[in-house]
């Protein structure tokens, strides 16, 4: 047999493993499953607490006042880990994965929206029996919270909000070549599955210069965003949001806040769209508090948690109820 014919049967081979592997993972072969996943990202301090019959992902740590902590988009809790590691000793901090995120779900009633996780919220803090409480949330997770105050007024102390999107994102900003050509191949190939290296450049594009996630957090983003019909169900969340932004001025919530607001802004993040300046004028009924970072990106959490842990604590200590006012047996 030539040279050439045994280069091309060696095409046609590579081809047919290339073809196979594709169908394997578009049947969805190489998802995650929920029994592995919950253990390795989920074991205790986790619980499950079943909500409108949604099994939330719940991290309940610390002792003193309450404090609520909401991640971002495509994300998870463990986003917070640094953090809670930091404040648990004089906070007791509740976290969740707020579907379509992480572990929790999937909904039965198929519903996967902002105003669907801010009632999943208010269903947690009614079983968890909580007093007044602080909401630290930051990406979508601060529309959230937003919208938990809106709909369950009274119930909120304060907010510390980071990277907080109230209007539609820029879609201008300078995105990695990487990242759009892998995002390209996965819509046209395999829009239910998203490599560990895609999360790796989402993470490193988005913080600041010379941050490296750590492996760890990376595994939990490929792991739970890999789970039976994540993906379909962040794309249905992710629709809503863009539908609402496109129709409604999703920043008008911020006014319906009366309560003490930090704002930890990030200069260096390029995918929220308004400044500082518009986003403090939307809280026109609340005293807001506004520290600026230069050096750090969408995840302030990750990239310097010993810096934004002290500025966060400081806030909390200053406008959270009195750990004797806000104790609660569990």
């Amino acid at each position: 047999m030539s040279l050439r014919a045994r280069l091309g049967l060696g095409l046609v081979a590579a081809l047919a493993v290339l073809l196979m592997l594709l169908a394997t993972m578009r049947a969805g072969s190489w998802d995650s499953d929920y029994a592995t996943v919950r253990a390795r990202h989920a074991a205790p301090p986790s619980r499950f607490i079943r909500i409108d019959g949604v099994d939330l992902h719940v991290r309940d740590e610390g002792s003193g006042p309450p404090v609520v902590m909401l991640h971002g988009s495509i994300v998870n809790l463990h986003e917070w880990d640094a953090v809670v590691e930091r404040l648990r000793s004089r906070f007791r901090i509740i976290r969740i994965d707020w579907p379509p995120y992480g572990v929790s779900g999937p909904d039965p009633h198929g519903i996967y929206t902002t105003a669907r996780a801010a009632d999943l919220l208010a269903g947690l803090v009614d079983r968890l029996a909580l007093p007044a409480f602080s909401v630290v949330a930051t990406s979508n997770g601060a529309n959230v919270a937003l919208e938990y105050n809106a709909r369950y007024p009274g119930r909120i102390a304060a907010m510390a909000l980071s990277v907080l999107p109230l209007e539609r994102p820029s879609q201008t900003r300078k995105v990695d070549g990487r990242i759009r050509l892998l995002g390209w191949l996965h819509n046209q190939f395999l829009p239910d599955y998203h490599s560990r290296y895609w999360y790796r450049l989402i993470l490193e594009d988005t913080s600041s210069p010379g941050f490296v996630p750590t492996e760890e957090f990376i595994d939990s983003l490929y792991d739970t965003n890999n789970l039976p019909g994540a993906a379909r169900r962040q794309r249905a969340y992710i629709d809503s949001n863009t539908r609402l932004f496109k129709t409604t001025d999703v920043g008008a919530v911020a006014e319906k806040v009366t309560v003490p607001v930090l704002l930890q802004w990030c200069e260096l993040d390029t995918v929220i769209s308004q400044t500082a300046e518009r986003s403090i004028a939307r809280f026109r009924n609340a005293p807001v508090t506004l520290i600026r970072y230069p050096q750090l990106g969408h995840f302030p959490m990750l990239e310097d948690p010993e810096l934004f842990s002290a500025d966060l604590a400081k806030f909390l200590r200053a406008n959270t109820p009195p750990i004797d006012a806000a104790a609660t047996a569990r």
